[in-house]
């Protein structure tokens, strides 16, 4: 009887685990456990695709035996969600595997799977590093019985295409070259058909008009604004200034705000010395987590717009918290807040490779802590110039 390696992996993935994994990734845990049910299948499939050639079998069996994936760690997995140094150790290899599995394909995986999910990339791609040493033990556990030459490894991964039908997300089956795998969601919503209906006649002219007025309606509310400016949260009594950008772009800012001294430091000429440091302003997360506040949004906008305007500057962001709480969490979540950041910059347009991360928690206050006062001021979020 053929063996399902997609359910013996779902197995290990308690809830207790999805608990530990969502936590470590900062994510919760319907949304983990649903990149997990993507990602799962999505591995596997990629291990088949590996395990179809001979040379291929070879290779995946020499990273069972060189990884020590022998189904030992299936004792504790939750060590692999954990954080610590196991964890880490878990997402190299796991990475590494990836980029040997899926080579120039990773990033565009990882692009559906935190799509699939509704999670960031980081996080995403996190869960798939980790997925791997799991799924590698199971398939090391596996060689217990089935033998441990590539010929029956290639044959146990050939008979999981049956397995995964249906259980692949949308748009990974063709991504991956796999044709006849469509995903569920793709054959639920083809699998119904409504019987086609006769309209009366009378109800024709009707509804032609009022397709015409729904038309009209449309235009007005969606005609395009004559002049494209993206603002940052207006403050009270705080007087707003129009900076005009190099690139044509405009952009209304507080006068003397973050947004303000940037441009001015950039688009000056007198004090050129990098690395520059800025302190966002109005750039705050809900309590605890690395969720922007609404207001907060159009202040990493603001910035997309001036960076583009000065494509030849480079940044760092820099999360810091106060200290309260533990400080290894604190400087996680400081990392993880950057990366958020990061992550609206590129989808606004700016290049990954212009943006750099760190996060340093409570380690760099620049206030006391005792007061509330000082420990909003350690809560913050810093830009660093590093090229202009």
């Amino acid at each position: 009887m053929a063996v399902n390696l997609a359910e013996l992996v779902k197995g290990y993935l308690t809830p207790d685990i999805l608990q530990k994994a969502g936590s470590f990734v900062g994510e919760s845990e319907p949304a983990t456990q649903k990149a997990m049910n993507g990602i799962i299948p999505t591995l596997i499939a990629a291990l088949a695709n590996q395990a179809s050639t001979s040379s291929g079998a070879d290779k995946l069996s020499q990273m069972l035996d060189a990884g020590k994936y022998d189904g030992t760690a299936l004792n504790n997995p939750g060590s692999l969600f954990s954080g610590g140094e196991t964890t880490q150790k878990a997402i190299t290899q796991g990475k590494d595997i990836l980029s040997l599995l899926l080579g120039n394909k990773t990033e565009g995986l990882v692009d559906q799977i935190a799509r699939f999910a509704g999670i960031r990339t980081g996080s995403a791609s996190s869960l798939m590093a980790l997925a791997v040493p799991l799924i590698m033990n199971v398939l090391g556990r596996q060689r217990s019985t089935i033998g441990q030459s590539p010929s029956a490894l290639a044959s146990l991964l050939g008979e999981q295409k049956s397995f995964l039908s249906g259980l692949l997300p949308t748009g990974i089956a063709s991504f991956l070259g796999w044709t006849g795998y469509e995903s569920a969601r793709a054959r639920e919503t083809t699998a119904y058909v409504e019987p086609k209906r006769e309209t009366p006649s009378w109800l024709v002219p009707l509804l032609i008009a009022g397709g015409v007025v729904l038309v009209a309606l449309a235009w007005l509310l969606n005609r395009p604004a004559p002049v494209r400016e993206i603002p940052v949260a207006a403050r009270p009594a705080v007087k707003m200034t129009d900076l005009q950008l190099p690139d044509g772009m405009k952009v209304s800012v507080p006068e003397g705000s973050f947004h303000y001294s940037l441009h001015q430091w950039l688009a000056g000429t007198t004090d050129t010395t990098v690395p520059k440091r800025f302190v966002f302003d109005n750039l705050n997360f809900e309590t605890g987590s690395t969720q922007l506040t609404p207001e907060s949004v159009p202040t990493v906008e603001s910035l997309v717009v001036i960076l583009k305007a000065y494509p030849a500057v480079a940044v760092r962001l820099e999360g810091h918290t106060d200290s309260t709480g533990d400080a290894a969490a604190n400087k996680k979540l400081s990392l993880d807040r950057a990366i958020v950041v990061k992550e609206i910059m590129i989808k606004g347009g700016i290049a990954d490779g212009r943006i750099g991360t760190d996060g340093y928690g409570q380690e760099k206050p620049v206030a006391p802590n005792e007061t509330e006062d000082g420990r909003a001021k350690n809560r913050r979020t810093e830009l660093v110039v590093e090229k202009r």
